[in-house]
């Protein structure tokens, strides 16, 4: 039962027994003796969750099923936290098989076999072992949520959190293939088939910022100081904000010069975005075509920041190769950089 804006549950008294009740969608709390300060405190800590629900029902954990589970996180994540429409659509992609396989199950009756079946339905489908470890992970997020927020018992969430990730090696999932570096003649040999001067220049400032995809669609004027020799840009969203991380990216001479044409357009965004709703697609469909006009193998978007992660380490190490990229852990930037064999085989004809 949903109740209107001025209306709260009354405290009332059950005459037969002398106790003091409120009745919340049609269930009776039992609150103590009628008139008691003890009960006029627990009708307070009633009503005060009610209306931290948002004026809704209470409901025991045990009277919770799957599907009001996923329907109250992704109403609190749409509300708290902010995700980009990436991250949202992955949310509903895993929590929809979720639902599909016990929406009308009550959360108290779901098992670490019950989260184990989900994950063997993403193991039909073909996914990656660490695709399929993310998604079981967000799984155990929501469940976690839930236990904070008081909708899922405690014992419940704590055994999903002894469900252990798939291990290399010991599972049929096929493995992830690390994205790697893509060459510069590569990159050259594209950009010569790309129709458009603007998405030529976004792919060559994102080389040379070693910056991600979203880096570039979401650059905007007003977020970069120009003050200095090197530029300062500072996004305004990025993949850690939500963890009080700022992110600061530095602009160099040869990236400055592509970019002054654009900001001197005064628009919102540096690269103007074109109306169709999945814009960031087309970012990746028109190098993709190129890369088929120009005969050479399909690379992505991502690949550029790992090309200049990798450039960076080798000129100057990991340390600035951290600093550039902004990871808070060089365990994070040895993911991006890719070591250069050359160095190890040099090393190895001299010593031997």
């Amino acid at each position: 039962m949903t109740y209107t804006k001025k209306q709260l549950p009354k405290y009332c008294l059950h005459k037969s027994s002398g106790r003091a009740f409120v009745r919340l969608a049609g269930k009776m709390h039992y609150l103590g003796k009628y008139g008691s300060k003890a009960s006029r405190r627990e009708y307070d800590r009633l009503i005060a969750e009610f209306l931290a629900n948002g004026r809704k029902s209470i409901l025991d954990p045990d009277e919770f099923s799957i599907d009001h589970l996923i329907q109250q996180f992704l109403a609190y994540a749409d509300k708290e936290c902010n995700y980009c429409k990436g991250t949202r659509l992955k949310f509903d992609k895993i929590l929809n098989k979720l639902k599909e396989l016990y929406g009308s199950v009550y959360i108290c009756q779901f098992s670490p076999t019950a989260l184990k079946t989900v994950r063997q339905r993403f193991l039909d489908e073909g996914l990656c072992r660490n695709t399929i470890n993310g998604y079981i992970g967000v799984i155990k997020q929501v469940f976690s949520w839930g236990c904070e927020s008081e909708i899922v018992p405690a014992e419940t969430a704590g055994a999903l959190r002894t469900v252990r990730a798939l291990q290399s090696g010991r599972t049929s999932a096929t493995e992830y293939e690390a994205i790697q570096p893509v060459s510069d003649t590569a990159v050259e040999q594209t950009l010569a088939h790309i129709k458009s001067p603007q998405i030529r220049d976004m792919i060559r400032v994102q080389r040379l910022i070693s910056g991600r995809p979203q880096d570039i669609h979401n650059m905007r004027a007003c977020d970069i100081d120009r003050s200095g020799e090197v530029w300062k840009y500072s996004p305004y969203l990025h993949k850690t904000k939500y963890r009080g991380k700022v992110r600061e990216i530095a602009i160099g001479p040869k990236a400055q010069q592509i970019l002054q044409k654009y900001l001197d357009q005064h628009a919102e965004f540096v690269f103007p975005r074109p109306k169709a709703r999945y814009y960031a697609r087309q970012y990746g469909n028109a190098i993709a075509a190129a890369c088929k006009k120009a005969g050479v193998p399909v690379w992505t978007p991502n690949q550029l920041r790992h090309s200049g992660a990798t450039e960076i380490r080798e000129k100057f190490g990991l340390e600035y190769a951290q600093a550039s990229l902004g990871h808070s852990s060089m365990k994070i930037t040895e993911i991006y950089a890719k070591a250069s064999f050359d160095k190890a085989a040099r090393v190895a004809r001299e010593i031997g």
